[in-house]
C-alpha cells in the first residue's frame, strides 16, 4: 500500500508527513534473520581446519599470510574451548 500522486504541482505538509509515518511504521524484516542452527565445536574446528587448508594450499587466491595467521588463531580458540568443555564435561560426571 503506497501514496502515488500523479500531478505537477509540490506536496502538501500533510501529505509529507503521512509519507513518512508510513515508511517509518512499516516493520523492517531481515532477509537472514531468523533462528540460528547451533553447531558444535567439534563442526566448527572441521570447518576451520577446512578454510585454513582450502586457503592455504589454493593456487587461484592470494592469501595474505596474515589472514591465515587469523584463521589459525581463530581455530586455536575454538580447540582450547573445546578441550575445556571437555574436560569440565569429564569434572561434573565424576562428581556425580
Amino acid at each position: 500500500m503506497g501514496l502515488k500522486i500523479y500531478r505537477s504541482e509540490g506536496l502538501t505538509d500533510d501529505e509529507i508527513v503521512f509519507m513518512i509515518k508510513f515508511k517509518n511504521s512499516e516493520p523492517k524484516k531481515d532477509p537472514n534473520e531468523g533462528p540460528l542452527e547451533v553447531i558444535s565445536t567439534k563442526e566448527v574446528l572441521g570447518h576451520l581446519d577446512d578454510l585454513v587448508l582450502f586457503f592455504k594450499y589454493s593456487s587461484n587466491i592470494s592469501t595474505n599470510p596474515d589472514e591465515l595467521y587469523i584463521l589459525k588463531k581463530l581455530r586455536c580458540r575454538v580447540l582450547i574451548s573445546h578441550i575445556n568443555n571437555v574436560k569440565q564435561t569429564t569434572l561434573d560426571s565424576f562428581i556425580q
